[in-house]
Order: C-alpha cells, then structure tokens, then sequence
C-alpha cells in the first residue's frame, strides 16, 4: 500500500484503457505511475496521478487538471485525460521520460556544464513568459530541482503543477501559505499575494542552488560569486537581481532574466572558443619552432 493509502498494483487496469506499468513517486498528495494505453495498434505510454478522495488536498488535483487543461507549452507535459472512480481521482498526463534534476544532482556531485545550467534557466524563463502573460496569469510557486525533469537531448519538462494559482489582481493575499522551503519566495510565507516575481525568485534561488553545488540562497547568506570567480558577470547579475528578499528590488519580468541568460551563454561560449584558439595557435608556433629547430640541426 502505498503512504496515500491508494490500493493499485502492476497489471492493474484503469478505466480499461491503461495497464499499470510502474509506481514512478509518491507526492504530497498523490502517487504517480507509469501506463499504457490497452489498445494494442496504438501502446503509447502515460504517467497518470491518483489522489485518494479521502484526501483533504484532493481537490488540488483538480486544480491542476483545470490548470494543465488550458496549456500547451512544449516544456510542460499534456494533458491527456482526467476520471474518477468511488474511491479515487486520476489525471493522465504526458509521460516525461528522463532524470529527475534533484537525482541528476546528487549522481554527479552537482557537476552540471555551466552551458547546461545556464540553457536550463533561459528554458525556465521561456516556461514563466508564457505562463505569465496569459490573460489570465498563472504563478507556479514551486519551481524546485524535484518540479523538473531533464531529458538526454537536453531539453526540460516543468512537472508538478499542484500548487500553482491562477493571479487576480484584486486580491490582497494567497488562500493558502504553501511552497518548498529553500526555494520558495518569503512572500509565500507571509500575508502576501504571490506574483510573477515569486517564481522568479524560486528560478534564481535554483540556479543558486546548483552552481553553489547543493546550498540554499536563504541560509548560505552570500553571493552567488563567493563560489566561483570565474562565473560570467550577467549571470552573476540575473541571480543577485533575482533572490532579492523584496519583490520590488527583483528583476520583475522572465524576459528581464532571459536577456542576461542569454548575454551569459555567449560570454561563456565566447571564453570557450577565446580558450580554443589561443590554444590552437599555440600549438601552430610549437609546431613551426620543432620544425624550424629540427632544419636547424640537421644543418
């Protein structure tokens, strides 16, 4: 059984149309596992969240259905079906096939290409441009190593939309103090309304996290450069604009963070083909002097 109390085994069959395949993790509120489709001319495989109706935040399942059921973003899973049964709520979704970043993380000691890290926060920024600028603006409030799956090409999947709200100006405060300490804005923890700039807060608070090679924003106390001088300036920049405690002293737009991402991943690519040559044309002198010592001798 598993910590919800939902009795479901490989082999099982839901709805008679997904075969249980796997238990692939247990949430705050629901347990995710791997199907696929009975119909045999067409197996497609789905990862499918069961909530127990016995459970108190059940209905924030149903939140995230309505949520995912009015987005389409290739960085952020389908949403393929939603049904319920006497006991159960079940939402089935595109399967992410990848790594969890949380795991990605503790296999190589956080040893993640500063390339790598940089594209994973323009993506992230992709991800919040369009989820902020809708019509009616959605704030994730739970952007986390554990949220984002990372697939070999090197391409992300945000998961994992549970928390999220839709923003209504006319409110003075959230409903409901939720978020993951370590990553989460101060704001989520105080009689505040979340905006946009709390997941930009979060975004910084990631990426300070990886580059810091595992410590938290909050705790750690110390710029992002105390850990590395050889980090580009505009990314030194975006993450000490962005984990600022007051909202207003953010960057208050994705796009404000996607400018100096994107100005970071050329300086860093610029310092790498500056390295490339200087070493190739280092080894072209070497060359030309054991050629012309070589003639020398020989003389």
């Amino acid at each position: 059984m598993s910590k919800h109390g939902i009795l479901i085994k490989s082999e099982d069959v839901l709805e008679e149309k997904y075969k249980v395949l796997d238990h692939i993790a247990s949430g705050g509120m629901s347990e995710v596992y791997l199907v696929e489709e009975v119909d045999k001319h067409n197996p497609q495989r789905w990862a499918v969240k069961v909530a127990n109706k016995d459970n108190k935040l059940s209905q924030k399942l149903i939140d995230e259905t309505k949520i995912l059921s009015e987005l389409e973003h290739p960085n952020i899973p389908r949403i393929i079906d939603f049904f319920s049964t006497e006991d159960y709520i079940f939402l089935v979704m595109e399967y992410a096939a990848g790594e969890v970043l949380t795991e990605y993380l503790n296999e190589n000691d956080y040893k993640l290409p500063l390339t790598a890290v940089i594209e994973l926060g323009i993506q992230l920024c992709d991800i919040l441009e369009y989820l902020h600028n809708r019509s009616e603006p959605i704030i994730y409030r739970d952007i986390k190593p554990g949220n984002i799956i990372m697939k070999k090409n090197g391409e992300m999947k945000l998961i994992d939309f549970g928390i999220s709200r839709k923003f209504r100006e006319e409110k003075l405060r959230d409903t409901v103090k939720i978020g993951t300490v370590g990553f989460a804005a101060p704001e989520q923890f105080e009689q505040k309304q979340t905006d946009q700039r709390t997941d930009l807060f979060s975004m910084g608070a990631l990426l300070y996290y990886i580059l810091s090679q595992g410590k938290y924003v909050y705790i750690a106390q110390k710029p992002i450069s105390h850990y590395s001088n050889k980090l580009p300036k505009s990314l030194i920049k975006c993450i000490n604009q962005l984990v600022e405690l007051e909202p207003n002293k953010r960057l208050q737009h994705a796009s404000d963070a996607k400018k100096l991402l994107v100005k970071a991943l050329n300086e860093t690519n610029r310092k790498g083909i500056s390295i490339y040559v200087t070493l190739t044309v280092g080894m072209a002198i070497l060359v030309f002097m054991v050629g012309f010592l070589s003639s020398f001798i020989l003389m």
